[in-house]
């Protein structure tokens, strides 16, 4: 036997270190292949050695997230049903096969099943609305107004024949219990608007401010809207809607119809002298005229003024022949109202006492100057 013959290898077989090469390239391959490692990254010198074979390409496959489009399926098909909100940053929209018809009106719906077609696309808006069953409209659904209903006078007040006076200022003095003050009343009409204010005050202390404003109509003054601002207490308001046909006020929900020639606890004092203007004839003893009036704290009631013919009376300015016309209360709490008119002064007010049931005393405002202007 030759000793060389040991050496020599079968032909055909190659070394083992190349059949160990070869075994560790291979599974390198396959363990790249599994990882998503690009081949670049074997430089092993037995790789190096070995003829380049074709490139092979490896490919990341990104499977679909599972939950978002499970999460956007169950968001489409619950939300039309619960009438929850979505927020502006809206899911993508998600085609939904359906097996089954679904109702968007959900369980109350009294409509026709229609038929299992698959949901297209549908905008992020379609997601937002609120779907309302056809026996259930909307405006069904909310509440009606909480309103009373119009308070209508237990009688029908007549209109009368009216002549407005021009702009006057009257200053009064100003008596309650045994105190004393100053008063004005000034009015001014101009374009077809008017403003009437009325201010008292005792021993400096401002104790009463009404304001009445509007404007002119067939039955002569029609206010707008009147303030009243008492002594230590807030300001109240009552707005005659004259649009709507009613009497609001700022303080009590009570709704009053707003009649022909209706007036406020302030404007009546000029509305009076108009109307006896208007028909003299109503200022002789015995005439009646009837006022309906609304003060700013939800008391509106008819005020049958009642004439007592002519009275002289007794003023800082001097004896003075007026007319008196009384407001006789209806109840223990309600306003008595005197007024003494100057015929000579457009039956303006040169004297008013009124006194209130629940008050400590009658509030009486007697003429000290009166000033007029065309």
């Amino acid at each position: 036997m030759h000793p060389e013959s040991s050496a020599t290898l079968p032909r055909g077989r190659p070394p083992a270190r190349v059949l160990l090469a070869l075994t560790l390239i291979a599974a390198a391959v396959h363990g790249c292949v599994l990882d998503g490692v690009p081949l670049g990254g074997l430089q092993t010198p037995a790789y190096a050695a070995l003829p380049i074979a074709t490139p092979v390409q490896v490919r990341q496959i990104a499977l679909p997230a599972v939950e978002p489009v499970r999460a956007a399926l169950v968001d489409t098909l619950i939300e039309p049903t619960t009438a929850q909100p979505v927020p502006k940053k809206a899911r993508p929209a998600v085609r939904v096969a359906s097996t089954a018809p679904v109702s968007a009106a959900g369980p109350s719906s009294t409509g026709p099943a229609e038929p299992a077609t698959p949901a297209q696309a549908l905008p992020v808006e379609a997601t937002q609305a609120t779907v309302t069953p056809p026996s259930a409209p909307v405006a069904a659904s909310t509440a009606a107004p909480d309103s009373p209903s119009l308070r209508q006078p237990e009688r029908p007040v007549p209109v009368y024949k009216t002549r407005i006076p021009p702009v006057t200022t009257i200053e009064y003095e100003i008596r309650r219990g045994g105190l004393s003050g100053t008063g004005e009343l000034s009015w001014r009409p101009v374009n077809g608007h008017y403003e009437a204010r009325l201010e008292a005050s005792i021993a400096g202390f401002t104790l009463l401010t009404q304001i009445s404003q509007g404007g002119f109509d067939t039955a002569g003054l029609a206010p707008t809207r009147f303030t009243d601002q008492r002594a230590r207490k807030a300001a109240r308001a009552a707005n005659f809607q004259r649009e709507a046909g009613k009497i609001t006020f700022s303080g009590p929900r009570d709704e009053y119809a707003l009649a022909a020639g209706s007036q406020d606890r302030l404007s009546w004092m000029i509305q009076l002298p108009a109307v006896l203007a208007g028909e003299p004839k109503l200022a002789a003893a015995g005439g009646d005229v009837v006022l309906y009036i609304a003060g700013a704290r939800g008391d509106v009631d008819i005020w049958d003024l009642h004439s007592s013919g002519a009275e002289t009376i007794d003023t800082p300015s001097g004896a003075l022949q007026t007319v008196k016309f009384t407001r006789t209360p209806r109840s223990a709490r309600d306003t008595l109202a005197e007024v003494w008119l100057d015929p000579k002064r457009h039956y303006l007010p040169v004297r008013a006492r009124l006194t209130q049931g629940d008050s400590d005393g009658a509030l009486d405002l007697v003429l000290r100057e009166l000033h007029t202007r065309p």
